[in-house]
């Protein structure tokens, strides 16, 4: 049960990771955002998103980057090293390419999906050929455009934002609630955050819909400070431990 709920709590990670504040800062190094992920007490893995400007076909896009691995005992006992990158047009804040390699123990997969959006279709290196809804998302690129549109103060307790992603070769609508507001005790300080439940399938790992809880500071920067899953075997909880081209004084809770 471990190694399910281990690999689900990384896949759900990218789900809910949100992109720095634009422009990046720095064109050459970026902005990186580093977690580490505990089951209990017991340190078992560790994420890192980076995102940088790159040129591709002769045009500047957000490049995002989004790693999880396991670490120690549970490497050995079911190692899990996830990758998922987004290509971004920032005019729009619609992908233009999306890249899932994963390795879960014996289970390896790498897809690539290109986004056609005058044919409003994607094309998958597994799959072929879909039909897509306008204004379809990758997850990365899906959490971001949230940011810039949906996390503010304009937010009501219990709305629900709602977006239409492409993952793993089909349609997935990401949804998170929003709960109010939080101050977190982090390892970088009192941070004021914005509260999230994002609405989950229940089954195997989840009990309730509401197991699992996002919270993303309130502030210019809206990085996710820390995600935490209850599953039916315990809880998993994703810590930020470091972040490079923030403002520092920016995330503490002042208040």
């Amino acid at each position: 049960m471990y190694k399910i709920s281990l690999s689900i709590l990384l896949i759900i990670l990218s789900h809910s990771i949100v992109l720095a504040d634009f422009p990046i800062k720095d064109t050459e190094k970026g902005e990186h955002l580093r977690y580490i992920i505990h089951y209990g007490i017991i340190r078992g893995g560790k994420a890192s998103l980076k995102i940088r400007t790159e040129k591709v076909s002769g045009k500047d896009l957000y490049h995002a980057t989004l790693t999880g691995k396991t670490v120690g005992l549970f490497n050995n006992l079911y190692k899990v090293k996830d990758t998922y990158e987004s290509y971004i047009d920032p005019e729009t804040l619609l992908p233009v390419k999306a890249i899932r390699d994963i390795q879960e123990g014996s289970y390896k997969r790498y897809t690539e999906i290109v986004f056609d959006r005058k044919k409003n279709e994607v094309n998958s290196t597994r799959s072929g050929i879909h039909k897509v809804p306008v204004g379809i998302h990758d997850i990365l690129s899906a959490f971001y455009f949230a940011r810039v549109n949906y996390f503010n103060s304009k937010l009501k307790v219990g709305e629900v934002v709602k977006i239409q992603t492409h993952f793993s070769d089909e349609l997935f609508l990401l949804q998170f609630r929003f709960m109010g507001y939080e101050t977190i005790n982090s390892k970088i300080g009192d941070i004021k955050c914005y509260k999230f439940i994002p609405i989950v399938a229940t089954g195997r790992a989840f009990k309730d819909e509401d197991d699992m809880t996002i919270w993303v500071s309130a502030d210019a920067n809206r990085i996710p400070v820390r995600v935490q899953f209850d599953l039916f075997i315990g809880s998993l909880r994703c810590d930020l431990i470091n972040f490079s081209d923030f403002s520092y004084d920016s995330l503490l809770d002042n208040d």
